[in-house]
C-alpha cells in the first residue's frame, strides 16, 4: 500500500494552523532525516510508502497530541474539515441525496490509498451508515481511529444531526465494521466526549436471559445464525429463536437495532 501526499498537504495545513509554521517545519526536517522520500517534493499525488507514511503520522501525533485513540479520531475529524471545505474533496458535498452521498464514501479510500487490495464499504441501514474496511495491511490506529474519525466528520458535514460511531468489529486484524448514528446515541458516548451516562450492562440487559446477551454480542459483532450456532454449541435455528425473543424484549427489528441497543447500554464498544 501507498500514501497519496494529499495526506501530508492536510497534516501541514492543520499542525501550521494550530501549532504554527515553524513547528511543522521543525516535524519535516525531523521526518525528512529519517526517511528519505520525504526529501522529495511532496505534491497531492506523490505516492508514498506505508511505512514511511505511519512512521511520520506517529511522530506528528506523538510531538502535538496525545496517543490515544481519540487524538487519532479528532485528527481524522479535523481532517476532513479540510478535506471538503478547502481541499480538494468539496465536490463530494455537492450530492443532492443522502444514499447517493453514502454510495460515494469507498471514492475517499481511493482518494488517499493506492496500489491495494484494501477498500471500503458503506450502505445506509436505516438512519444508520455501516461502514467496513477489508483487507488492511494490518491494524494501526491510523487506518481505525483516524479514518473512523474522517468518516464521522464527512456524515455530520452532511447532516444537521451530531453523528457517533458505534463500533461492532474492530480493534485488530485487517478489517472492522462500524455504525455511523444520529443522536441522541452519538451524544451519550464518543471518543471526544467520554462522559455520557451509561446504565451498567447488568441492569440494562436484566430482562433478557444469559443466552440472549450472548446471542446479542455476537449479532452486533457481525455473526451469522449458523456462525453464531458454531460458537455456542448450538443448532442455527436454536439462535434463531433466541434472535427473536430477545429482538422482542428490546424492541428491535434487526441486526443494527439490536447493535445500537447494545452500544447505548455499554455492551458493545463505542469509538
Amino acid at each position: 500500500m501507498k500514501i497519496r501526499g494529499l495526506t501530508v498537504l492536510t497534516r501541514k495545513v492543520i499542525v501550521t494552523r494550530q501549532f504554527g509554521a515553524d513547528a511543522w517545519l521543525q516535524l519535516y526536517r525531523d521526518v525528512a532525516g529519517a526517511h528519505r522520500c520525504f526529501r522529495a517534493l511532496i505534491t497531492p499525488e506523490t505516492l508514498i510508502p506505508l511505512p514511511d507514511y505511519l512512521a511520520f503520522h506517529d511522530e506528528l501525533v506523538r510531538r502535538f497530541y496525545s496517543e490515544e485513540d481519540g487524538s487519532h479520531f479528532a485528527l481524522g475529524r479535523e481532517s476532513a474539515r479540510w478535506a471538503l471545505i478547502d481541499g480538494p474533496c468539496k465536490p463530494f458535498l455537492d450530492h443532492k441525496d443522502l444514499r447517493g452521498f453514502v454510495g460515494a464514501f469507498p471514492r475517499f479510500w481511493e482518494t488517499y490509498f493506492s496500489d491495494t487490495s484494501s477498500h471500503s464499504e458503506a450502505s445506509l441501514s436505516g438512519d444508520s451508515v455501516e461502514f467496513k474496511t477489508f483487507d488492511l495491511p494490518h491494524w494501526h490506529p491510523y487506518f481505525e481511529h483516524f479514518v473512523m474519525g474522517y468518516m464521522t466528520e464527512v456524515l455530520e458535514m452532511f447532516c444537521a444531526n451530531p453523528i457517533g460511531a458505534t463500533r461492532l468489529r474492530g480493534g485488530g486484524g485487517r478489517g472492522y465494521h462500524y455504525l455511523l448514528h444520529t443522536a441522541p446515541a452519538a451524544l451519550e458516548r464518543s471518543p471526544e466526549h467520554g462522559g455520557g451516562a451509561k446504565l451498567p450492562a447488568r441492569e440494562a440487559s436484566r430482562h433478557l436471559s444469559n443466552r440472549e446477551v450472548e446471542v446479542l454480542m455476537l449479532v452486533a459483532d457481525g455473526k451469522t445464525n449458523e456462525e453464531i450456532g458454531i460458537v455456542l454449541g448450538i443448532s442455527g435455528k436454536t439462535v434463531q429463536h433466541h434472535v427473536a425473543r430477545a429482538y422482542r424484549k428490546i424492541d428491535v427489528t434487526g441486526r443494527v437495532g439490536a447493535a445500537m441497543w447494545l452500544a447505548r447500554h455499554g455492551m458493545v464498544g463505542s469509538n
